[in-house]
């Protein structure tokens, strides 16, 4: 267990999943201790982001998703806010990730390898509470949900891999060289407004649509709204490609990881 050998990330996970199970509720339970509300925290934060853009963006300028009724604006505004909080809190934790265990980089049998693991399950746990903050929102503006809602778990699991590669590939880049733990969250921050968030992609000009779905979360936003509320099928071709780019991204990250892990400890 002192290397990374090549049976892969998945291999991985199951061999320390009782440790990730641990590292999980360790982490989550961290994330609020001390604070009065606890883990209300976790509901909070998304619905007072909400309020501050449905406020600004529907309220004082009117914005509207094409075809969409005014009074569904907040739920189409917050699908697509809760899945750009999913890859922001695994991107934001990434280039900081071996600093914040770094007592384990030197304890020759831990695996690194499940630390991205565990902010990706920490996100998703506050992704599926954002998600149950969706579904009562929408049954109490909209009246109902389409019965496409629960492919919305269809359309998110192919972003789990392409966070898992970012983020062992971030962590491990952001060891050796320290600035990128400042543009990370400056490219996050541009990744919110260059993602159809608060706009409909019709808005876009065709010839610049292209460069918004280099942005990750694009296609995901995408087809969220599109089983979530517009009671659509995925498109499954899309998904299909994007996964396929999302495992080639965890197989590099993966990877890359494996190589330079080696170095954590001196530089540390």
């Amino acid at each position: 267990m002192n290397t990374v050998d090549g049976r892969g990330p998945l291999r991985d996970l199951t061999d320390h999943r009782a440790l990730l199970g641990r590292m999980v509720r360790r982490d989550i339970r961290g994330r609020y201790q001390g604070s009065i509300f606890g883990t209300l925290w976790s509901f909070a934060t998304p619905l007072l982001l909400l309020g501050a853009y449905w406020f600004f963006l529907g309220v004082v300028l009117q914005a509207r998703f094409g075809a969409t009724p005014q009074t569904a604006f907040p739920v189409v505004l917050f699908s697509g806010l809760i899945t750009h909080l999913f890859f922001a809190e695994v991107l934001g934790r990434a280039s900081g990730l071996i600093f914040e265990h770094a007592t384990y980089v030197k304890k020759v049998v831990f695996p690194l390898t499940v630390l991205p693991w565990m902010t990706v399950a920490t996100a998703a746990f506050h992704l599926c509470v954002n998600l149950s903050i969706l579904l009562v929102g929408q049954l109490l503006i909209v009246g109902s949900i389409p019965p496409t809602w629960p492919l919305i778990v269809v359309v998110l699991l192919p972003a789990v891999p392409l966070l898992l590669g970012l983020s062992w590939m971030l962590s491990a880049f952001a060891v050796f060289l320290r600035d990128i733990q400042q543009v990370v969250p400056l490219v996050v921050t541009l990744m919110m407004f260059a993602s159809p968030i608060f706009f409909p992609m019709e808005m876009v000009p065709e010839q610049y649509r292209s460069f918004l779905y280099l942005n990750p979360t694009t296609v995901i936003i995408q087809q969220v709204r599109a089983v979530a509320i517009h009671g659509q099928l995925p498109d499954f071709q899309m998904l299909g490609i994007y996964s396929i780019i999302s495992l080639m991204v965890m197989s590099i990250g993966y990877w890359v990881f494996a190589r330079t892990r080696r170095g954590f400890a001196d530089v540390l």
